[in-house]
């Protein structure tokens, strides 16, 4: 696709890849559990876990998107596609997610998102707020995963100023 504008986060995750899976793809419509940029999310069409799996995600009382995932190499990565919402200027975004086993109860994972805006030049203008909104959702996944706490938009922002105290491969 042409005009596609790209962001990368990565962030280590002091839990198994098996953990880390399960969260991110087997339990796709629960995003919410962990995404503080969302009110809420669900489950809302193809098999639970698969591919073709659709989730709808609650941005705030008048912003949704749907995804879907398109492509999946078990328990290595996948690919979503936003396929329908009312997300402002938002006209294609993609993401992919990587899993990388550093040892037994350590995972990487990687998130690499492009999209394009109609008009095209407020993707300039978003690129920056995206990557901190996907960046605040893999810091949710550590603290979700590590703690077995649920992160909201209310209890963000002490978890992200724990975060920024870790060094890399420590937990919460």
């Amino acid at each position: 696709m042409d005009n596609l504008r790209k962001i990368n986060s990565e962030v280590q995750i002091n839990a198994s890849k098996e953990k880390v899976w399960d969260a991110l793809f087997t339990r796709f419509g629960e995003t919410y559990l962990f995404n503080p940029n969302l009110e809420g999310s669900h489950h809302s069409g193809g098999g639970a876990g698969e591919v073709g799996c659709e989730r709808v995600c609650q941005l705030d009382s008048r912003t949704s998107i749907k995804e879907k995932i398109v492509e999946a190499d078990v328990l290595n990565s996948f690919k979503i596609e936003i396929v329908g919402g009312n997300m402002p200027f938002v006209n294609k975004m993609f993401a992919g997610f990587e899993l990388e086993s550093i040892n037994p109860e350590k995972t990487k994972v990687k998130l690499n998102a492009a999209f394009n805006t109609k008009p095209g030049f407020m993707a300039f203008l978003m690129k920056s707020p995206f990557k901190s909104k996907l960046t605040d959702m893999l810091i949710g996944l550590k603290y979700y995963l590590e703690t077995g706490k649920q992160v909201s938009k209310k209890t963000y922002k002490p978890i992200f100023k724990t975060y920024k105290k870790l060094e890399l491969s420590q937990s919460f």
